[in-house]
């Protein structure tokens, strides 16, 4: 007896621990997706500009416009040295080296390299490569057009502008087709990865729960105390999967702001005729960018520090939120004012700003346009020994049968048909994690404010 005790208790410490790898895995796979989608932005942004600089060069002959011809499309070139050196198997340096002339994040190259080692004879990831490989002789294809053009503009030899044009409008609409492919090959390999994990997870958990009970009946012959035990740790273990599935769907659902604020400038660039303006949206897409990037970054350090607390600037956090909520074409036509009297409160950042974030983004979904002027405002002051924070707006409002469903798991007003519900219930497991309350007030059509307590 004594010896099964020992054999399922050792099964029980393995799956334990093979469920910390397979978590483990499943935010390295994320990480390295949110690498990729930032190394897919990096390369289409480069092509894009060297096509729109090469076209520039074109018609100006104007020499900086071929030298930003040329530093641009050393990025798609770039990832183009990093994918065939990590085909033939070549020294990892060289990747690495191809990836940093690509203007890829020196801390994504380990799972960049990574993620392509492990899944590149996978059947969807290998297609998504060979995607990337057309789309590689493509830019080989608008580097040469873009060489011939120089060669007879130097030269003053004559040639046929329109046909050359042509051509390069062609290979980017091509290019375009291949980026949007391997963005959605590289989706479904994720999604692939992540459902072989949640079987894993399910097999594991199944050997866990099996071993569990046989246990509970042999200690329960043997030890009533060990019951107590073993229901401790399976209430730890059920406990430790609700926070990976919860921290999970935050990040998956905060990740979507920026690249959707990113997608509504991409949609303004391409329709914008005034070729002055461009540097601007550029700059606002690279500020988006950043903005995940910080994001990113504030999880990962979250993840290595635990729900730490710390001092932090609250106009920071609002100006950060404001600013990316007013990339969105919505955003744009939103006026967002400011009254704290509190700057500084102990808090978890990340929780903070995904709170904000989702407050403030909700302002904008649900803003009325048929007013005259739309409006969020933020303001903060002290009340006793809390942290009063209220978001208001002047938008359509919440349904009065709607007040006491929305901070519930997977809540859908109706209205967004593509909202996942999930925004004010993490908002509001966020405060409470930080010892805080949320409320709100709302008047159909007349607005709606949220209001946050946080201890000082």
């Amino acid at each position: 007896m004594k010896k099964v005790i020992i054999a399922l208790t050792t099964i029980v410490l393995i799956a334990t621990a093979a469920i910390g790898i397979t978590h483990y895995y499943s935010v390295k796979i994320l990480s390295a997706s949110r690498a990729y989608t930032n190394f897919e932005a990096q390369y289409s942004r480069g092509e894009k500009d060297a096509t729109r600089h090469l076209l520039n060069y074109i018609y100006s002959h104007e020499e900086t416009d071929y030298q930003y011809f040329k530093n641009d499309i050393s990025i798609p070139k770039g990832d183009s040295i990093a994918r065939e050196a990590l085909v033939a198997g070549k020294d990892i340096r060289i990747a690495r080296l191809g990836f940093l002339m690509a203007g890829n994040h020196r801390e994504d190259l380990p799972e960049l390299i990574w993620f392509f080692q492990k899944f590149k004879n996978t059947a969807i990831f290998k297609n998504a490569i060979q995607t990337w490989q057309q789309a590689d002789v493509m830019v080989a294809q608008l580097n040469a057009l873009g060489n011939l053009a120089y060669k007879n503009i130097k030269s003053g030899k004559k040639f046929d502008r329109e046909s050359l044009v042509l051509q390069i409008n062609i290979l980017s609409d091509n290019l375009t087709i291949k980026q949007q492919t391997f963005s959605a090959l590289l989706g479904a390999t994720s999604r692939m990865v992540d459902q072989k994990v949640f079987v894993a997870d399910m097999v594991i958990y199944t050997v866990i729960l099996l071993c569990t009970v046989l246990l509970a009946g042999i200690m329960l012959r043997k030890l009533h105390s060990s019951k107590k035990v073993i229901m401790d740790q399976n209430r730890a273990l059920r406990n430790m999967n609700e926070r990976v599935n919860n921290f999970v769907y935050t990040v998956t659902h905060d990740l979507r702001s920026p690249l959707t604020s990113l997608s509504g400038l991409v949609s303004v660039l391409e329709k914008e005729k005034d070729i002055t303006k461009v540097s601007t949206y550029t700059e606002m897409m690279r500020e988006s960018i950043q903005i995940q990037d910080t994001y990113i970054k504030d999880v990962l350090q979250t993840i290595r520090d635990g729900n730490k607390f710390e001092v932090c600037n609250l106009g920071e956090i609002v100006n950060d939120v404001i600013s990316q909520n007013s990339f969105f074409p919505e955003g744009q036509r939103v006026k967002f004012l400011s009254d704290l009297e509190v700057w500084e409160l102990k808090c978890n950042v990340t929780d903070l700003k995904t709170v904000f974030n989702n407050l403030i983004s909700n302002a904008v979904k649900y803003a009325d346009f048929s007013k005259p002027e739309q409006w969020v405002k933020v303001r903060s002051y002290k009340r006793n020994k809390y942290c009063v924070i209220e978001i208001e707006d002047n938008g359509i409002g919440i349904k009065p049968e709607q007040k006491g469903n929305i901070f519930n798991k997977f809540f859908k007003s109706g209205l967004n048909k593509k909202s996942m519900g999930l925004g004010l219930y993490f908002a509001k497991q966020a405060i409470e994690d930080m010892n805080g309350t949320i409320t709100v007030r709302s008047l159909l059509g007349g607005g709606t404010s949220f209001i946050v307590s946080l201890p000082l």
